[in-house]
C-alpha cells in the first residue's frame, strides 16, 4: 500500500491523506483502517485510533498487527486490562511477534509487574535483537526492581544502537539520579554532557525575542508538561494555578501528555490558552510558543518521560525556568532558572550542580491534599502492640544501603515490623526478602502490598506508625501523602536535591527534628521516635491541623511567591541583565505584595 511507504518515510501528512482517500473509495479497506489508526496514534491521539483498529479487526479477525496496535493504543489511553487481552490475542495468533511481546512488557511494567515485564522484553529481544527500544523497556523493569546499575547498563545498550534518541539519554540521567554510587558532581557532569550533545548544535539558530520590554505589564507565562493528568505533578501544580492572579499573569499551557482524564479537564479550565502539543515536532512547538508571545516558559518535566527539553533548547521564550517535575538540573544553558525554596534547596548546598540559577520562593510547594483521603486513625501500635514502619516509595528507590539501614532499625526494635508498598510482583518480593534475610531480618517481619487503587493506598497508611525514607532519591509525593494521613517520616538530608525532598516535606511542617544528617543518625532517630508511642499518637492526631496551619503549604503564599519570582526574572531581562540567583521574602508575599 502506497500510504505504508509514506509512513516509513515519516511523511505522516501524505500518508494520512492517502489512507483517507482509500477509505472514501472503500470504507471496508482493512489495511487502510489499521494504517490510519497508526497515523492518528503517532500524531498523539490514541483514543481516536482505537475505533479504527477495532474496525479493521471487525473486518479481519486474524490480524495480529491490528491487535498489537490496538493493545498499544488502549495502554496509552489508560485501559491496561483491555490492552493485555489484545496483546495476548496477538501473540496467540503470531507467537513470534516481537513487537507484541514488547508492548505486553510495557503494559505489565506500568501495572507494576516488572518481573513478568522483563520476561516479555527478553522474549522480544530474542525474537528481534535489533529492537533498541526494548533495551529501554528492560532498563525500566530492572530499575523497578531496584537494580539501578543493571538498568543503567541496559539504557546504554539502547543508546549505543540509537545514539540520537534524546529521550533515552534523559532516561539514563533519571537512572543515574537513583544510583547511590554516582556522586552529585558526576551526575551533574552527565547532565551537562546531555546539553553538549543536544543543545549546543542548536545554539546557532537561536533568534532574538521581540517581546515588549515593559517590566510591569501583564506577563504571558507558559507551562510545558507531559504529566497533566492524575499524576503527582498535578497535585503540586493545580493549587498554584488556582491561586495565580490572572490580572498579572496570562496562563498558557502546552500539554505533551498522552493521558487525558478528569484532572486534565480541571487543569484545562484554569488555563487562558491550552495547547496539546504531543503530536508536534520540537520546531512546531517553538513556533507556537513564539507566536503566542510567551515571556516566561516553565518546564515541569526535567528529564522524565514526555519532556520537551529539546524545544526549550531552541530558546523559544526570552526567559525559561524549570520546576516541580525533576530534582536535578536540566543541564541546559537555555533554561535560566530553577524554581525552588530554602527547604528543598538550602543556600549554598547544591548550586554548583546546576546550570540554572536558583529562584527561591518562600515555599515552592502547595501540595493538594487528596480528596479521597479517609480520616486519620489512632496510632495503630497502641492497638496492636507492634510498631509498624512503612515505605510506599517506588521499589526502584529500595537500594541495598537503604535496606541495610532499615534492618538496623528493625534489629534494635525486635517487636517491630516493616510494610512495603508497590510490591506485588512475586520476583520483587522474593528479592526484597532475600536482601532483608542477608541483614538478619526474618520474612515474618515483612509485609508487602501490591499496587492499589488510590483510596486503598491512602487507607493503607492506617497500618503504619512511622514512615522510613529512601535515599539518594527520597520520597516526594509519597511523603506528602503520608503526612496528610498523619504518619511522620524519618528522613535523611544528603548531598543532592533529590536527597532533600523528604527533609523539605518535614521542615515545612516544623518537624526538623525528624531529619537526620547521616545514616547512623537516621537509625538512631527511627529507634528513638518508635519508643515514645504517646508522643507519636499526639503528633498523628494533630498532623492535619499542623498541615493546614503551616504558611509553607498555603497555596496563596506559594502562588504569590511564584508571581514575585517571575516578575524579578522578567525585570532582569527587560534591563538586559543575565539570570542571577533570586530570593523572594515571605514578608513581601504574605500580604499579597509581589
Amino acid at each position: 500500500m502506497q500510504a505504508q511507504a509514506q509512513v516509513d518515510r515519516r511523511k505522516i501528512g501524505e500518508a494520512e491523506a492517502l489512507c483517507r482517500a482509500a477509505l472514501q473509495l472503500d470504507r471496508n479497506h482493512v489495511r487502510a483502517c489499521n494504517l490510519l489508526g497508526m497515523i492518528v496514534q503517532a500524531k498523539g491521539d490514541a483514543r481516536a485510533a482505537i475505533p479504527l483498529y477495532r474496525k479493521a479487526l471487525s473486518l479481519q479477525q486474524h490480524f495480529p498487527d491490528a491487535l498489537c496496535n490496538l493493545g498499544g493504543a488502549l495502554e496509552e489511553a489508560g485501559r491496561p486490562a483491555e490492552a493485555l487481552v489484545c496483546l495476548r490475542r496477538a501473540i496467540a495468533q503470531r507467537p513470534d511477534f516481537a513487537e507484541a511481546w514488547a508492548n505486553l512488557g510495557s503494559v505489565l511494567l506500568k501495572q507494576e509487574e516488572p518481573g513478568r515485564a522483563l520476561d516479555c522484553y527478553r522474549r522480544a529481544l530474542a525474537l528481534k535483537p535489533g529492537m533498541a527500544e526494548v533495551h529501554v523497556g528492560i532498563a525500566g523493569a530492572l530499575g523497578a526492581q531496584g537494580k539501578v546499575r543493571e538498568a543503567i547498563a541496559s539504557t546504554r545498550q539502547a543508546i549505543a544502537l540509537f545514539p540520537q534518541a534524546a529521550a533515552w539519554h534523559s532516561a539514563l540521567l533519571a537512572h543515574l539520579m537513583l544510583h547511590a554510587e554516582v556522586t552529585p558532581g558526576e551526575c551533574a557532569r552527565s547532565h551537562f554532557e546531555f546539553a553538549s550533545r543536544f543543545e549546543q548544535p542548536l545554539r546557532a539558530a537561536w533568534r532574538p525575542h521581540g517581546n515588549d520590554r515593559d517590566p510591569e505589564r501583564r506577563l504571558k507565562v507558559g507551562f510545558v508538561s507531559g504529566d497533566l493528568w492524575d499524576h503527582p505533578v498535578t497535585r503540586f501544580i493545580e493549587p498554584v494555578w488556582q491561586a495565580l492572579p490572572r490580572s498579572s499573569i496570562d496562563l498558557h499551557v502546552y500539554s505533551n501528555g498522552r493521558v487525558r482524564d478528569a484532572a486534565t479537564d480541571r487543569l484545562r479550565s484554569l488555563a487562558g490558552r491550552w495547547h496539546d502539543v504531543q503530536a508536534l515536532t520540537d520546531e512546531r512547538v517553538v513556533e507556537l510558543v513564539r507566536s503566542d508571545g510567551i515571556d516566561i516558559l516553565v518546564d515541569l518535566s526535567g528529564h522524565t518521560a514526555y519532556n520537551r527539553l529539546l524545544a526549550f533548547a531552541r530558546k523559544p521564550a526570552p526567559v525559561q525556568a524549570t520546576w516541580i517535575g525533576y530534582p536535578g538540573t536540566t543541564g541546559l544553558e537555555s533554561i535560566d532558572y530553577l524554581i525552588c525554596d530554602p527547604f528543598n534547596a538550602p543556600h549554598g548546598l547544591y548550586e554548583r550542580y546546576y546550570r540554572e540559577k536558583f529562584a527561591r520562593l518562600p515555599s515552592a510547594v502547595a501540595f493538594e491534599p487528596p480528596r479521597e483521603a479517609p480520616e486519620v486513625n489512632p496510632l495503630p501500635a497502641l492497638r496492636t502492640g507492634i510498631l509498624t514502619f512503612g515505605s510506599f516509595n517506588r521499589p526502584a528507590k529500595l537500594r541495598e544501603p537503604v535496606i541495610e539501614a532499615w534492618s538496623r532499625v528493625l534489629h534494635a526494635l525486635p517487636q517491630s515490623r516493616m510494610l512495603i508498598g508497590h510490591a506485588g510482583d512475586p520476583g520483587l518480593c522474593a528479592s526484597l526478602q532475600r536482601q532483608f534475610a542477608a541483614c538478619g531480618i526474618a520474612v515474618e517481619r515483612l509485609a508487602f502490598r501490591p499496587r492499589m487503587a488510590f483510596p486503598e493506598y491512602l487507607a493503607a497508611h492506617h497500618e503504619v506508625d512511622i514512615m522510613l525514607d529512601t535515599w539518594p532519591y527520597t520520597g516526594g509525593t509519597t511523603s506528602n501523602h503520608a503526612l496528610w494521613m498523619g504518619v511522620p517520616l524519618v528522613t535523611l538530608r544528603g548531598p543532592s536535591r533529590a536527597h532533600c525532598q523528604g527533609a523539605a516535606a518535614m521542615a515545612r511542617l516544623g518537624l526538623e527534628d525528624w531529619i537526620a544528617g547521616d545514616v547512623d543518625e537516621f537509625v538512631e532517630l527511627a529507634v528513638a521516635r518508635a519508643q515514645d508511642l504517646h508522643a507519636l499518637a499526639r503528633l498523628r492526631e494533630g498532623m492535619r491541623r499542623r498541615w493546614l496551619e503551616s504558611p509553607w503549604l498555603d497555596r496563596g503564599i506559594v502562588a504569590r511567591g511564584l508571581e514575585a519570582a517571575l516578575r524579578l526574572m522578567w525585570r532582569r531581562w527587560c534591563d538586559g541583565l543575565p539570570p542571577a540567583d533570586l530570593d523572594v521574602a515571605l514578608d513581601g508575599v504574605r500580604h499579597g505584595h509581589a
